[in-house]
């Protein structure tokens, strides 16, 4: 993989990061939770996404073959770029109404954390079912498919290693802080910082949405009106 492909490769993983499986590791943390409620959580994702993606390769290999006239075509790849744009137009539009209602008051913290019996086997289910979110998830699938692209076996599960532990930085922080014994004052600090600008951060992302909506609808349009090749063709061709 060259250096713009991993540029590319690493760049999908901080734009498409689950921030939802930092905010339930916090929510554990609140409920009583321990570092190894949080490793059973973590392990019930990591089993399900290492069978994905050993199932994914070969597939995605498969799909190539068949797709391969899709693919080469400036005006199909255009075609899904104009979904893409409107299913993100249309989540925008979503965050940009639940940041107009007021926000719904919340116990103090001492009040929430009140230390309760976790049983470790749910929190591993809970997690098989929290990897759904990565399966789902696009950006993983181009992940899997990009890092097919190289040969070496070590660094080709390097990358994969790499990527999913930037996707999912949230919950490897608060997985680390508990681990040092700093989970309360991450806990703390999340809520000081993010309880009072909620509705902010939410119009903040709901218009970083509606821009990227507005720029990939943009592309896909030109590309099918024009020769030029869409962004995601050319994330696609990336070596």
């Amino acid at each position: 993989m060259t250096f713009a492909g991993i540029l590319a490769f690493f760049g999908l993983a901080v734009v498409t990061m689950d921030v939802l499986g930092g905010v339930i590791a916090i929510g554990v943390m609140l409920r009583g939770g321990t570092v190894r409620h949080l490793l059973a959580f973590a392990g019930g994702y990591t089993v399900i996404i290492i069978a994905a993606t050993l199932i994914l390769r070969p597939l995605l290999e498969l799909l190539n073959r068949w797709l391969q006239p899709v693919l080469d075509s400036n005006n199909a790849i255009g075609a899904v770029e104009l979904v893409v744009g409107l299913a993100l137009v249309g989540v925008s539009v979503h965050q940009f109404r639940a940041a107009s209602r007021a926000p719904v008051p919340h116990s103090r913290l001492e009040q929430r954390s009140t230390p309760k019996r976790l049983a470790t086997a749910p929190l591993v289910l809970a997690g098989v079912g929290f990897s759904a979110t990565a399966l789902a998830d696009p950006g993983f699938v181009i992940a899997v498919g990009m890092a097919s692209q190289e040969q070496h076996l070590l660094r080709h599960v390097a990358l994969l290693v790499l990527w999913n532990l930037v996707y999912q930085l949230p919950l490897v922080a608060v997985i680390t802080a508990a681990a040092f014994g700093r989970h309360e004052q991450l806990v703390t600090r999340v809520m000081e910082v993010v309880g009072p600008r909620r509705r902010a951060l939410r119009t903040l992302l709901a218009a970083l949405l509606a821009l990227a909506g507005i720029a990939v609808l943009g592309d896909g349009v030109i590309a099918l009106l024009s020769e030029h090749v869409p962004w995601l063709r050319q994330l696609l061709l990336l070596r």
